[in-house]
């Protein structure tokens, strides 16, 4: 599989999670958000790493995240807390029946209100393990 398979297989996973329906999906690279296009959520790959396995393959290491910006007040790290379960779930259960490696490996969570609203941002990673062969 490619690093564009693995976000397809992301995306339509948070597309189908119950518990994030009404979330957008866009690009991860979108630009700025207006508070009235919330909430909305990408996945990128950002960062794919190398290193030898065995004779005949790399090990690959990909870094994949989800990333959700939503609207919010006084509540709005508890919203963020469920929507990093929600991700994870559907994730989780995506690569489930593949032969790979994905580990959750962070969530973390930030907060602006310098705008007209409070906006809050979480970013769900994982690490994604395989083997790849060697090209002769």
């Amino acid at each position: 599989m490619s690093r564009a398979l693995y976000r397809a297989r992301a995306k339509a996973a948070l597309a189908s999670a119950p518990d994030l329906a009404g979330v957008t999906l866009v690009s991860a690279w979108a630009g700025n958000f207006s508070a009235s296009d919330l909430p909305v959520m990408g996945v990128a790959t950002p960062r794919e790493r190398g290193r030898p396995g065995t004779l005949n393959a790399f090990e690959r290491e990909v870094l994949l995240q989800v990333v959700i910006k939503r609207l919010g007040g006084a509540e709005i790290e508890d919203q963020l807390d469920r929507d990093a379960a929600a991700i994870e779930a559907a994730v989780m259960g995506a690569f489930g029946a593949e032969r790979l490696t994905l580990t959750p490996e962070e969530v973390t969570t930030t907060l602006n209100g310098e705008g007209e609203a409070v906006i809050g941002t979480a970013v769900v990673s994982f690490t994604l393990n395989y083997l790849k062969p060697l090209r002769g």
